[in-house]
């Protein structure tokens, strides 16, 4: 007899739901996505006007949504059955959620960044800033209307007219991500040159990570796409 998993002991509404199908649970998991990084955008406004206590407020958001996308997931495992169909590999499909629930990882290291140190953001870091969380949302929009339209990829194995909107998709979010590099770089530039009257150099290395964090949501976003590619072209 199997032992109880610390899930099965957890009352709540999230966990108890059994997803009619993984790529059901996909989905959810993915809504979980796009609600963690317009919260991220609200997160850095408010930090970049030094207003730190709103700041906080969102990132604590952030990761409530950043766990609450964990039970997703831990759910979907969970509940797998071993003679489930699938039009891909189990390996893939875990492949894939691990890929997406990296996302939501360098979005909640974003959020818990910025409320180690509060950091008068100079104008023009503070531009490139929003330039970069912009393109962020713009890359992630892209993977989410993939997943909007994930039930009808299964439906038709992965292929037909949804598969080419996927596949015209994925190159969106290799553009995005890629447009997301050049502000990241920008910005990094910025602050290795920083003069240190304008910026001290622990707050120039808070910001780098800072940067360096949002930069990898985009990147994260880039493989899930991948993923999907792949899975596409079987």
């Amino acid at each position: 007899m199997e032992k109880d998993t610390i899930l099965d002991n957890i009352r709540i509404p999230i966990v108890d739901t059994i997803y009619r199908s993984p790529f059901e649970g996909l989905v959810e998991h993915s809504k979980k996505i796009d609600e963690c990084v317009v919260n991220i955008r609200k997160c850095i406004y408010a930090y970049i006007e030094f207003d730190f206590d709103k700041a906080d407020h969102y990132s604590t958001k952030v990761q409530r949504i950043e766990h609450e996308a964990d039970l997703i997931k831990a759910n979907i495992r969970a509940h797998i059955p071993k003679s489930i169909f699938f039009s891909v590999s189990k390996q893939e499909f875990h492949f894939l959620l691990h890929d997406s629930d990296s996302i939501l990882d360098y979005a909640e290291d974003v959020a818990v960044l910025l409320t180690m140190k509060r950091t008068r953001v100079p104008k023009d870091v503070a531009e490139g800033m929003k330039l970069l969380i912009d393109k962020i949302i713009e890359c992630v929009g892209a993977y989410q209307k993939i997943m909007s339209h994930m039930e009808d990829l299964v439906k038709v194995s992965f292929g037909g007219k949804e598969r080419d909107l996927a596949k015209a998709l994925i190159k969106e979010i290799h553009r995005f991500e890629h447009e997301a590099d050049i502000i990241e770089f920008d910005i990094s530039k910025k602050l290795f040159n920083m003069d240190n009257k304008i910026l001290d150099p622990v707050s120039i290395i808070h910001m780098l990570k800072v940067i360096d964090r949002m930069g990898e949501i985009a990147n994260k976003t880039e493989n899930a796409g991948d993923r999907l590619r792949a899975m596409l072209a079987k």
